[in-house]
């Protein structure tokens, strides 16, 4: 009897660790399953995740005052996005990655950056990073049309020579219209004719102030020709120019025909001296004339006879170019 139970005891043992060890089984096979299901759950969502970075910002002025068009960059190794602001100064964009990224900007014209450069970004899943930049414009100093930074030699004696006595009287030559080298007296609004000395008492600067799809440009200039009157126009350049470097009329020039500040009318560009020869005005234009172009050189013209041309050919004959002014 005893024997019989014992042997069914022993079989009910095997039985049991049977059933144990096939259920042991069963959970590994389900954990193989799960963590297989989950592997594959997790690449298809891995590769369905944005995993760039998005970026925005603004760039402006001290004053709060929105600059378009200007190029900013978010670089990382070898990414680098670039993007351009609008004309409330604003710009967006993504970047190929996350992590820390180095932010910069291209100033406009004859700006220098009140923010400090490049300005670290730290790039996170799911974030926005904003990125303000604050610039600030540079008094721009007017050159006088001679010497080494006169255009073309159109500052000339009555030889068609570079002037040196301060005594002299001075004529201006044809430079583009035919007959050219044709001498025309400098007059000034009461009927001397100028010198060398009173030509070249002018000096002054230039300050420009963007907001967004406009500016305005505060001339400050002294030394001037008592009571003249002047015109002032956007000679865009392609590439950058050192001041008295030759500029190239036929390839330089972005504009063949260069427009006038303000409306293409050329009625609000213009501007008189008193009496002394001081000229301070505003003038306005309908674009932010720093950040389009590699530079820009401001011509201030004297027009001989008082008469002005609108926006379009000047005549030779008819004005000299008395100040230069570099924005780059």
């Amino acid at each position: 009897m005893k024997t019989t139970r014992a042997y069914w005891e022993f079989e009910f043992a095997k039985i049991v660790k049977w059933i144990k060890a096939v259920w042991i089984l069963q959970l590994l096979l389900a954990a193989i399953l799960i963590f297989t299901a989950l592997s594959c759950i997790k690449s298809e969502v891995d590769t369905n995740v944005d995993l760039s970075g998005k970026v925005n910002g603004t760039v402006k002025d001290h004053l709060g005052n929105p600059y378009p068009n200007t190029l900013v960059s978010f670089t990382n190794g070898s990414d680098t996005i670039e993007m351009v602001t609008d004309t409330e100064g604003s710009f967006s964009g993504e970047t190929n990655g996350l992590g820390k990224y180095s932010a910069s900007i291209i100033p406009p014209l004859s700006t220098e950056p009140v923010t400090a450069l490049p300005i670290s970004v730290p790039l996170l899943y799911h974030r926005v990073a904003t990125v303000d930049f604050v610039v600030k414009p540079k008094p721009v100093i007017a050159h006088l049309n001679f010497g080494s930074v006169q255009l073309l030699e159109e500052i000339v004696n009555k030889d068609g020579s570079t002037p040196t006595d301060p005594n002299e009287p001075l004529f201006a030559a044809n430079i583009f219209d035919d007959p050219i080298g044709l001498l025309t007296p400098i007059i000034a609004p009461d009927g001397h004719q100028i010198t060398l000395s009173e030509f070249q008492t002018a000096k002054g600067k230039m300050l420009v102030h963007c907001n967004g799809d406009s500016s305005n440009l505060e001339i400050s200039l002294e030394g001037m020709i008592p009571n003249g009157t002047y015109t002032f126009w956007l000679a865009y350049l392609n590439k950058t120019r050192s001041v008295g470097e030759q500029i190239d009329f036929m390839n330089d020039f972005v504009n063949f025909n260069n427009p006038p500040i303000g409306p293409d009318t050329g009625t609000e560009n213009i501007a008189v001296a008193d009496g002394n020869g001081v000229l301070k005005v505003t003038l306005e234009h309908g674009s932010c004339i720093l950040t389009d172009e590699a530079a820009l050189v401001i011509p201030v013209l004297y027009h001989i006879n008082g008469k002005t041309f609108g926006g379009g050919h000047v005549p030779d004959p008819e004005e000299m170019v008395h100040m230069l002014v570099y924005f780059q």
